[in-house]
């Protein structure tokens, strides 16, 4: 058994955090539909980048189906499908599943108790309510871009799309959850609006809580967690590879100094100018004698908080990442090996799982609308109308 199994989720957002959503729920045991447009569109849609092969980690689990929502028959089949939903999610501009006329009043009146969640960058209301962005876009409204680089540069751009996966995919896991709970317990749906801001500005709570608290304004490369102290930094090593330093408490921090045979500055850890700068050369010039992997054997398990840099590659070979389930070997629809992201969650009675390869999205298509009581002819009829892929 699995945490969500018997759970209908449609999926109706093909990029950004929707897709991040639905895996994990798909994870948890959730059967989840995902709803694309019928085919690869044409003018500025065409091409579009999130056309991912039907084993890509992000749509693993999940069944897909073709669906023209501007087609009345194209509408009835989704109309059906969300009779049947537990779940609703749409990724689409605020303004547009209503014009479309799968919105949540709509779905509502057919499936009373749905949870229908809509994922936007900036909300459904407010003064950028109807403003268009990316992952950077959010980032810059919220601090985090503000934030991230050194005091010496421009801001920078972080390596993943985090108001995609975690401001936006994650927190909406998380109030779907909560949804599906009231719902069990008090018999009704609800609706969410989830903003990819909303959860960025959540992660930043801690920076803009001292904010405004001290009234002082914080800024990249200038604080204790971002690069102001030589404790808590990146290092390069003798091969060009680089170290990540985080020895916050006193008694790390000092066991990273002795490791270092600087016994001397273990009480100048909060050493401000000059005497700043002198533990910083010497920690650059200390760690340019070893390699990477020399210092991380040495003082990874020497309560120093000291790990290393991976790069890309790297992290899809780590022993302790595979140990953990992050990185599996998968086999493909055609018997082929695959390897790919492991589910996060770890629940020890109802545990998360990659369940294996799906068919092709056009047998996943058939095999949902027979589930819905179309026959072969039917189906057929709606393929030659492109009401359906």
């Amino acid at each position: 058994m699995q945490a969500l199994e018997g759970i209908r989720v449609l999926d109706l957002a093909p990029l950004g955090p929707g897709p991040h959503c639905s895996q994990i729920l798909a994870d948890l045991g959730a059967g989840v539909i995902k709803i694309e447009p019928p085919g690869p569109g044409e003018g500025r849609r065409a091409g579009r980048l999130l056309r991912l092969p039907p084993d890509a980690a992000i749509r693993r689990d999940s069944r897909t189906l073709g669906l023209n929502l501007k087609d009345e028959a194209g509408r009835e089949v989704f109309y059906r499908l969300a009779a049947t939903a537990d779940v609703v999610i749409d990724g689409y501009r605020p303004g547009v599943v209503k014009r479309l006329g799968v919105d949540y009043e709509t779905v509502r009146r057919i499936k009373p108790d749905v949870v229908y969640a809509s994922l936007s960058g900036y909300g459904q209301d407010g003064p950028y309510g109807a403003y268009v962005g990316h992952d950077i876009n959010y980032q810059a409204v919220t601090g985090l871009l503000a934030m991230t680089g050194h005091s010496d540069g421009p801001p920078v751009i972080p390596g993943n799309t985090i108001a995609d996966n975690a401001g936006g995919g994650m927190n909406a896991v998380i109030s779907i959850l909560a949804a599906l709970l009231v719902r069990d317990r008090a018999g009704v749906g609800q609706y969410i609006d989830m903003a990819m801001v909303d959860g960025l500005v959540t992660m930043m709570s801690l920076t803009l809580d001292d904010h405004l608290t001290t009234g002082e304004t914080p800024r990249r490369g200038e604080t204790l967690l971002t690069g102001r102290y030589p404790w808590y930094a990146v290092y390069e090593t003798k091969d060009g590879k680089h170290l990540a330093v985080g020895a916050i408490e006193p008694w790390f921090y000092e066991n990273l100094c002795r490791a270092l045979g600087r016994e001397d500055f273990v009480e100048r850890q909060y050493a401000e100018g000059a005497q700043r700068d002198e533990i910083v050369a010497a920690f650059r010039a200390a760690f340019l004698t070893k390699t990477r992997d020399e210092w991380v054997a040495e003082l990874m398990p020497a309560e120093t908080c000291v790990s290393p840099v991976l790069d890309i590659d790297e992290v899809t070979r780590d022993r302790h990442l595979r140990h953990r389930g992050l990185i599996v070997e998968t086999k493909t629809a055609d018997g082929r090996c695959r390897a790919q992201v492991g589910a996060m969650v770890k629940l020890s009675e109802t545990p998360a799982r990659v369940r294996g390869p799906r068919p092709r999205p056009d047998e996943d298509a058939a095999e949902v609308l027979r589930e819905l009581g179309y026959d072969d002819e039917a189906i057929d009829a709606m393929r030659r109308a492109q009401a359906i892929a």
